[in-house]
């Protein structure tokens, strides 16, 4: 008995998701246009299998990796969050940061490092929540900085600064309850 063709492998929703986190730094690039970017959206939910998902962004470049060390138990980094339980994750070099941009650390380790970091703003608001985790970013000299954290733990922090003339706010909030932060 001779067996039908196999129609592709089913999608997974973390290939759906990935595509639909490349379609949206396709529009925020300029190479989609809103219209087109709701199209493949539609098209890429209405999707069966990874042949199907991946059509959708064939068209598109190819991101480069992410410029992060990592471990631990989970981890998650973009532009918008970064995420560790019970590891590290270290972000360093050219990467690109949103406007609202999110760290969560639950015992574990995260090295923010933003001296060449493109900022998707000139505000950036960093929302920090940390449990028994040690989180240390390092600013920009010329960035402007507030800091509205609630630390019970040690801090070490720059204090409040204007940025010099075009350049970026970093603006910081959250929570860090044990653990420790440094803002240098």
């Amino acid at each position: 008995m001779t067996q039908p063709a196999a129609e592709g492998i089913l999608a997974s929703d973390a290939d759906r998701d990935a595509a639909a986190e490349a379609l949206a730094d396709a529009v925020a690039a300029g190479r989609l246009t809103l219209a087109d970017h709701s199209a493949r959206l539609d098209a890429l939910f209405a999707a069966r299998t990874r042949d199907q998902v991946q059509a959708l962004t064939a068209d598109l470049p190819a991101l480069p990796a992410l410029p992060a060390r990592r471990s631990g138990l989970y981890r998650a980094v973009d532009a918008h969050r970064c995420v560790v339980v019970g590891g590290s994750v270290a972000r360093a070099g050219r990467y690109p940061i949103g406007r609202f941009c999110t760290v969560t650390a639950a015992f574990g380790q995260v090295g923010l490092d933003l001296r060449a970091a493109v900022p998707s703003q000139q505000e950036i608001t960093l929302t920090l929540w940390g449990m028994a985790a040690r989180i240390a970013i390092t600013v920009p000299d010329t960035w402007g900085v507030t800091s509205q954290v609630l630390v019970l733990g040690a801090s070490r922090t720059v204090p409040d600064r204007p940025g010099g003339r075009g350049a970026p706010l970093l603006r910081l909030r959250g929570t860090c309850v044990g653990g420790s932060l440094t803002v240098a």
